[in-house]
């Protein structure tokens, strides 16, 4: 360049610059450019991943806090907690796999990935997949046949305000999305264990933006339960219908045909996941009974001080989840392919990495929670400083132990995690019953700080130590 050459015209602009890293090339190329090193492969994809999930998230928080303005006001608030309760039924049976898909799915499909197993891959998917189907369509016979003798208006306890052919079609639309989510629940699992969970997340976000979209033309049109259940289910029903196609095209040596059924595919699931739904439903013991122990002790003006202070305060244990989740199929690989060195050091630098993002975020949360909480839910939710105390430490407890579960997850370590989460759940429901009249919500929060503390940390870090003590073995020899 000479004296006289402008900068301008010298060389590319900032502006350009970073058109050329936002392009659609070269995102192509970060999301699909492998690397050779099959360890570093590894953390790339949990990395992209863990970046994906927390804009999914995001999403759907955005989606959770635009529903209660764009609707309560024209549904009234009878058929707003209608619209509420069948949402909760909604997000819990997304959750009802009977054990066939999950994390039991994630295991088997990355250990045959791990061993280049492809026919035994289609295997695992298609008895999964056609067992799940089977499941959906004994379903979907049963709720025909027994809802015109369900009394929903009794189960809601809605007054003449709502009608009953309004109720009733919420209902019926509430039991064909639940129906169909049987087989397609299988997406993820199969994302996740070949590493691919952006992917998974990049069509969440799809189905959460087009969610988004019909809420707002539904609540602008003044429309019903119905109309609500089809805005955010059956947009999200609908494109989990085209992931489908979308995932057996790219995944093509899996695709389901049911003459790769086998029974041994079904009961190794089914085994494997049943464990894997005991911990599922003690969780539910640990993170969602305090609702309805503070409603029935403390009295439903509590609930709010407790809710609204354990989302925020909880936060930092909920990213970290979402950053580390990505490694379960990433250890089951490695497990496969003998790969012990590989699982030491992710798993360390796991820890490392929950601490170092995790600890200083609850920090400041913990510093800065009362003030918040009075500007976003104001005064009447805001916690004593005790409250927030033990919060923290419970929420500090999850974070250090995070990566110990996702990598019992991965190694398939079931039973001592299956333990721990249980006897962390007696003990939460236990101390809450017997503290709560005593010390309040503290009391609740401090019996849960100290209930994961004495289950998850004696039994979740001796079983590590051993699964470091044998890696460490396996190395050496």
């Amino acid at each position: 360049m000479s004296d006289f050459d402008s900068p301008e015209f010298s060389s590319p602009s900032r502006f350009a610059v970073l058109k050329s890293y936002l392009s659609a090339g070269k995102i192509k190329a970060i999301l699909t450019k492998s690397s050779a090193n099959r360890g570093i492969e590894r953390y790339r994809r949990a990395g992209i991943t863990a970046s994906s999930s927390f804009i999914a998230k995001a999403l759907n928080i955005l989606i959770s806090f635009l529903s209660v303005p764009l609707t309560v006001h024209y549904l009234g608030a009878e058929r707003y907690g209608v619209w509420l309760t069948i949402s909760s039924l909604l997000t819990w049976m997304s959750m009802t796999d009977f054990g066939l898909a999950g994390n039991a799915l994630v295991n088997v499909l990355a250990e045959a990935s791990g061993k280049e197993d492809k026919v035994g891959a289609q295997q695992y998917t298609s008895s999964a997949f056609w067992a799940l189907s089977g499941v959906s369509a004994i379903s979907g016979i049963v709720s025909v046949a027994f809802f015109r003798y369900v009394p929903w208006r009794a189960v809601f306890r809605v007054s003449e305000a709502t009608s009953t052919h309004e109720l009733q079609m919420a209902c019926a639309l509430t039991l064909l999305f639940f129906v169909l989510a049987f087989p397609l629940s299988i997406q993820f699992s199969i994302y996740s264990a070949y590493q691919d969970g952006f992917l998974a997340n990049v069509w969440s976000i799809a189905g959460n933006a087009l969610s988004l979209a019909a809420l707002v033309v539904v609540s602008r049109t003044h429309g019903g339960l119905a109309q609500l259940v089809l805005a955010l289910s059956g947009t999200r029903c609908l494109v989990s219908i085209a992931n489908v196609f979308f995932l057996f095209r790219r995944y093509h040596w899996i695709t389901p045909v049911p003459s790769a059924v086998r029974w041994q595919c079904v009961k190794r699931l089914f085994s494997l996941g049943s464990k894997y739904l005991v911990t599922q439903l003690a969780s539910l013991g640990i993170y969602q009974s305090q609702p309805i122990i503070i409603t029935q002790m403390l009295g439903p003006a509590k609930v709010v001080i407790f809710v609204v202070a354990y989302k925020i305060i909880a936060l930092p244990m909920d990213l970290v989840f979402m950053a580390t989740q990505p490694f379960v199929s990433a250890f089951g690989e490695a497990k496969a392919r003998h790969d012990w060195q590989w699982i030491q050091g992710a798993y360390r630098n796991a820890v490392k990495a929950s601490l170092v993002v995790g600890l200083p975020l609850m920090v400041v949360i913990g510093l800065t929670a009362k003030p918040v909480i009075r500007i976003w839910a104001g005064a009447v939710a805001v916690p004593r400083v005790s409250l927030i105390f033990w919060l923290s430490i419970y929420t500090f407890i999850g974070i250090l132990l995070m990566a110990a579960g996702q990598m019992m997850v991965g190694l398939e370590r079931v039973n001592p995690l299956a333990v721990s989460v249980t006897l962390c759940a007696i003990g939460v429901i236990g101390s809450a019953i017997l503290l709560a009249p005593r010390w309040g919500l503290t009391g609740i929060a401090f019996g849960m700080a100290v209930s994961k503390l004495v289950t998850f940390w004696p039994i979740q870090v001796r079983e590590v130590n051993h699964i470091l003590r044998e890696a460490r073995a396996t190395t050496v020899a």
